[in-house]
């Protein structure tokens, strides 16, 4: 059996994939090639909330899910729940508090100990603070 690298997508990262004229949608397609792609529970619901949210139609919401399908999905154990909680302690205890779902979906890098491919630079504290390996655009 051929074991493939794990990836845990941030929100922003799944989103970027899915407009390819993104301008770091190359880079993000590139970084994932070949990997296994999961993302949070936290994730999926922050993409459906998006598309609820900006009204889109049928054919949009049928694409989101055609999208979202491509990903393995990490649902909350009990060991997730411990991990996310330890980690706002920790964050917050050193002045760098993380909203509840960047913390879900930090956690579940941390659990499956894989990379964390994000966008967004809310995650660079957790990388120093906790060793996390964080995949982000340079730019």
């Amino acid at each position: 059996m051929i074991h493939r690298e794990r990836l845990v997508l941030d929100t922003s990262v799944v989103s970027i994939l899915l407009r390819p004229n993104d301008s770091t949608h190359s880079y993000y397609q590139s970084k994932i090639e070949g990997c296994q792609s999961l993302i949070s529970f936290q994730t999926l619901q922050e993409s459906w909330y998006g598309a609820y949210n900006a009204n889109w139609g049928d054919k949009r919401r049928r694409d989101l899910d055609a999208h979202l399908r491509r990903f393995d999905v990490v649902w909350p154990t009990e060991e997730l729940v411990g991990i996310s909680a330890d980690l706002r302690s920790k964050t917050r205890r050193v002045g760098r508090e993380l909203k509840v779902a960047d913390a879900w979906i930090a956690s579940t890098a941390i659990m499956l100990d894989c990379p964390l491919v994000a966008h967004d630079r809310d995650f660079s504290h957790v990388q120093r603070i906790l060793g996390l390996t964080l995949i982000q655009h340079p730019g």
